[in-house]
């Protein structure tokens, strides 16, 4: 680990931050930095606050690429967005007629006719839950 330090006026923010936060991980994130501004080691903090040392080291380098703003901010996305009831009928029909060989087509088809993206292993397991699969019989 590279050891960072806390400016005090940085300290007095994370104090403020801490009154007003709603969200429990931006919340161990900043008493994650206020322990490291009182002089607690990397170890220890992740030990008391119950993750790894690889999420300080997470925290630590979103820290020094946005201050204490990139603490303060969450950029989870949430959940993906499901395919509607039509897109799944179509999707049937397409592999009903033979369009697709291998789920990267699958994938590529969601993008270029829904604008959905997902990841190939969410889309391998649709086409085995949703279609015959494989998707083509292989001789």
């Amino acid at each position: 680990f590279q050891w960072v330090s806390i400016s005090e006026t940085e300290y007095e923010q994370l104090k403020r931050a801490e009154r007003k936060v709603k969200s429990a991980k931006v919340l161990k994130r900043i008493q994650a930095f206020k322990l490291i501004y009182l002089g607690w080691k990397y170890s220890a903090i992740a030990e008391f606050l119950s993750v790894t040392n690889n999420t300080i080291t997470n925290w630590i380098n979103s820290y020094r690429e946005g201050g204490i703003e990139a603490l303060l901010t969450l950029h989870y996305k949430g959940g993906q967005v499901r395919l509607s009831e039509e897109q799944l009928a179509e999707l049937k029909n397409e592999a009903n007629k033979g369009a697709f060989a291998i789920a990267k087509d699958v994938k590529h088809y969601i993008k270029q006719h829904f604008d959905i993206e997902y990841n190939l292993s969410y889309v391998q397991l649709m086409c085995k839950k949703n279609f015959d699969y494989p998707l083509r019989k292989q001789y």
